[in-house]
């Protein structure tokens, strides 16, 4: 990974020996999401060492959030390259067991996720969550939409063999065309509790491809029907056509004239 300033916090709890991985934006970026992104989180085995390790070089606590982030004016942490210290990017803390994420056991510290534990983290946590509208189910269902959409790894799918057995259905649910609002999430909460209990078994599709609560393209097909785009390729295509003609037109009038 490159040296870069806005990741000074996961040089410098490398160096104090806590491990980190980078977390929501800047891991997905990794795995081909053109994303742009916002604080820098990273997940972390206890949130108050690594804060400590943080303040000790140079940042200071936004809020009682452990939110580290770089105070101008107290002296520059060790850089990782001489460029100038980073700009007010907040830090933000993780618990990783939180995320059931596991660091592994490895003297050399990957600071990237690897794809399955990324994905696997982030439905778990999701499918955790109340499922309710909300920011942050919005916020994690776009991470894992995107590497859904982005990631050639996570279009696989044989890729359910490389995630937790809890997961497997949810790929194989989302790998066969099943839409991706609430009622998708809260199906598939219901699908790993009942793999965790050993009452369900894997299978290619969970649920009856007629069900429009889940299958919808039938139902967006329908709506667009009924209300076509202004903006739609027929229309652009029948509008051009009918100026082309205008044109001709006047061009076939001012030659008579």
């Amino acid at each position: 990974m490159e040296d870069l300033p806005r990741y000074q916090p996961c040089y410098i709890l490398r160096d104090n020996r806590i491990p980190c991985v980078m977390w929501c934006e800047d891991a997905i970026a990794h795995y081909g999401v053109p994303t742009v992104v916002f604080s820098l989180y990273l997940l972390v085995p206890n949130i108050n060492q690594a804060a400590e390790a943080l303040v000790q070089s140079g940042w200071h606590l936004e809020d009682t959030q452990m939110r580290p982030t770089w105070t101008p004016g107290i002296g520059p942490p060790p850089l990782p390259s001489k460029e100038p210290p980073p700009g007010p990017t907040t830090t933000i803390l993780l618990p990783a067991s939180e995320w059931n994420y596991t660091f592994p056991e490895t003297s050399h510290q990957n600071l990237i996720p690897s794809l399955p534990a990324l994905l696997d983290g982030l439905i778990d946590k999701l499918l955790d969550d109340p499922l309710t509208e909300s920011d942050f189910f919005n916020h994690l269902a776009m991470l894992i939409l995107y590497l859904y959409d982005y990631s050639p790894d996570a279009k696989r799918r044989s890729f359910a063999e490389e995630l937790k057995y809890d997961h497997r259905q949810f790929h194989y649910d989302r790998s066969s065309g099943m839409s991706s609002g609430l009622p998708f999430f809260r199906h598939e909460r219901k699908i790993r509790d009942a793999l965790r209990n050993g009452t369900y078994q894997l299978c290619d599709c969970s649920a009856d491809r007629n069900d429009e609560e889940l299958f919808t393209a039938k139902v967006e097909a329908r709506l667009r029907a009924l209300n076509p785009s202004p903006f739609s390729a027929d229309v652009y295509e029948t509008e051009k056509n009918e100026d082309e003609e205008g044109e001709g037109e006047d061009t076939e009038n001012s030659d008579n004239n």
